[in-house]
């Protein structure tokens, strides 16, 4: 093996499903050139447990709904529609059913799994840069999984002697110098000639000339066609609304007569643009990039200072406001079944 790229569990974490545009160019790439893609059994299991960790919280909230309402819903004579099989409100069926996915894709684009660091004296290794505070330690930064996982590609690097090694990783605080752009000067005698990029978009960039084979970019394409077809795909799901409820119930504002968070977000309006298109030449889909404006009412609420045990009502108090929200995200359009398909939500924030 000549060329191996390494990705970090950060790269994955954002986008568990490989969904974004840049994880499906980086598979196509590697699919097609001599390269080998790689993680290590460390960045493996630890993918599995962020999603883990982003799974529990998500059903401790359905069950905490589910029992506060159950009575109240027997009650008042309301269709269950939180009648959920108990069985589907375990983490780890979720878990193995991700893992399943997972090992899938590991497999059909033939990702190479890097062992865990084995060396004879790999402990002592670890920890003199522990106490000495060299990277990816810090004067801050007491776990050591970046270094298990990174001691991981050293030793899989002196063994195999690739040509080239390519290193992504959003992790630039621990794995990059004052620039962002390379290997911080602790970890560059670790792996000579190691190249390290902050994200897969810009490790693609510095590939466009080898994409070109799989890929057209600045693609030719019917504007009106996609942002009709990007609107009709968003009004037949509730992505974008989960999206900006969560946003809300997480953020503070202030109303005229009180603070507090949001809730009860609804969209009045979307105004879409298209910020890249690209064609997947085999695939015969285009993988979009765009970002909407969400005109969005919604209410600020509080607890009512005033409301007592025995009152009616639920204790809060809001007021109407509204606001302006911006979101980024990439989809996927079949030319061939004619349907967007593949979403992922990139960034968001108040405009």
């Amino acid at each position: 093996m000549s060329y191996l790229i390494f990705i970090d569990t950060n790269v994955v974490h954002n986008d568990f499903f490989f969904k974004s545009s840049a994880i499906k160019k980086l598979l196509k790439f590697t699919n097609h050139e001599p390269i080998t893609l790689c993680i290590t059994e460390f960045n493996y299991h630890e993918i599995l447990k962020k999603y883990r960790d982003n799974v529990r919280p998500v059903l401790k909230e359905i069950r905490a709904v589910r029992n506060s309402v159950s009575k109240k819903i027997e009650e008042l004579g309301i269709e269950n529609t939180l009648d959920l099989n108990l069985e589907m409100l375990r983490a780890e069926k979720h878990v193995e059913r991700y893992r399943q996915f997972l090992d899938k894709t590991i497999e059909d684009n033939l990702i190479q799994i890097v062992g865990y660091p084995t060396g004879e004296n790999v402990v002592s290794h670890i920890s003199e840069k522990y106490f000495n505070g060299i990277k990816p330690f810090g004067e801050n930064k007491l776990s050591f999984q970046d270094a298990i996982f990174w001691q991981s590609i050293v030793e899989y690097c002196e063994k195999e002697n690739p040509e080239t090694i390519v290193f992504i990783s959003n992790n630039t605080k621990d794995f990059a110098d004052m620039s962002k752009q390379k290997i911080h000067e602790d970890l560059v005698d670790d792996i000579s000639g190691l190249l390290f990029y902050n994200s897969v978009g810009s490790f693609l960039e510095h590939e466009e000339d080898n994409l070109h084979e799989y890929f057209i970019d600045n693609y030719e394409y019917d504007k009106n066609l996609l942002e009709k077809e990007l609107i009709n795909y968003f009004d037949g799901n509730s992505s974008l609304y989960y999206t900006i409820n969560d946003l809300l119930m997480n953020s503070q504002f202030e109303g005229e007569y009180f603070s507090g968070w949001g809730t009860d977000g609804y969209i009045n309006g979307m105004d879409f643009e298209i910020l890249e298109v690209t064609l997947d030449i085999e695939e015969n889909e285009l993988l979009i990039s765009f970002g909407v404006e969400l005109d969005v009412s919604f209410s600020i609420e509080t607890i009512d200072p005033t409301f007592e045990r025995g009152d009616i009502g639920d204790g809060m108090i809001s007021e109407s406001s509204n606001a302006q929200i911006y979101l980024t995200g990439d989809i996927t359009y079949s030319l061939d079944e004619v349907e967007m398909t593949d979403y992922v939500e990139k960034e968001i924030d108040f405009l």
